[in-house]
């Protein structure tokens, strides 16, 4: 796409003095007066006295002072500007209309694509596989974790048993009861939710990145051919 800023970075050393007159004129007409006066220091009415070499001086000077606000401007001028600033989008324009790229239909190929099920699908897929995820995890707790009491589910408990070591109450001291143990074994017995016990399964998507190609048919071909003619002679 054509802006003004790399308008004013191509090279106009070759373009004559009324291309860049017509260069000149068109960014006083985009621009507001006063811009293009503070840049410039001459009006559009004097430009035809000046040489390409101040003429050239002039669209450097509007190229160092260059302020992305001018986009704006530029991008709401008429057709017949943009031709005065960059007379060859014009020319482009009517090479690519005149060579018959106009046939090769790619808006109408670029409409008939469903970005829908490109964009939407993988987005599709990663909401229902979420989804699928967390009905599998209540599942597996009610399955697991919860048992049949009845009518009723009741938390299902996996009991332990073992032995620990507590304090005898029979003993005292070494004197009074020296051959008393002072700590016996006591059997032990918890229980423990059988759920805490595994891994509840979980699935969580956090981020979701859709990479996608599409590929056009339609062709624009443009052929250009120069002939170079080279006559020698030799007596």
């Amino acid at each position: 796409m054509e802006t003004l800023k790399s308008v004013l970075e191509a090279n106009h050393t070759k373009k004559t003095k009324n291309e860049l007159i017509d260069l000149l004129t068109g960014l006083e007409k985009s621009l507001t007066p006063a811009v293009y006066e503070k840049v410039s220091g001459i009006e559009t009415s004097e430009l035809a006295g000046l040489s390409n070499k101040d003429l050239l001086s002039i669209i450097e000077d509007f190229k160092k002072n260059y302020d992305e606000k001018w986009e704006k401007s530029f991008a709401s001028v008429s057709t017949e500007v943009l031709k005065m600033i960059a007379g060859r989008m014009a020319a482009d324009d009517q090479v690519f209309k005149t060579s018959g790229a106009e046939s090769a239909d790619f808006a109408a190929e670029l409409g008939s694509i469903d970005f829908a099920k490109i964009i939407g699908g993988p987005l599709n897929a990663c909401v229902t596989a979420q989804s699928n995820a967390s009905i599998s995890t209540v599942n597996f707790i009610k399955e697991v974790g919860f048992e049949k009491d009845g009518d009723d589910d009741k938390l299902r408990m996996a009991e332990f048993k073992y032995k620990k070591h507590v304090p005898n109450p029979e003993y005292k001291n070494e004197t009074d009861t020296p051959n008393v143990d002072p700590t016996i074994e006591q059997d032990v017995e918890i229980s423990v939710p059988f759920i805490a016990l595994l891994n509840v399964p979980s699935f969580r998507i956090e981020t979701c990145e859709v990479d996608f190609n599409v590929k056009l048919n339609s062709t624009y071909t443009k052929d250009v051919s120069d002939e170079f003619g080279i006559k020698a002679g030799a007596s």
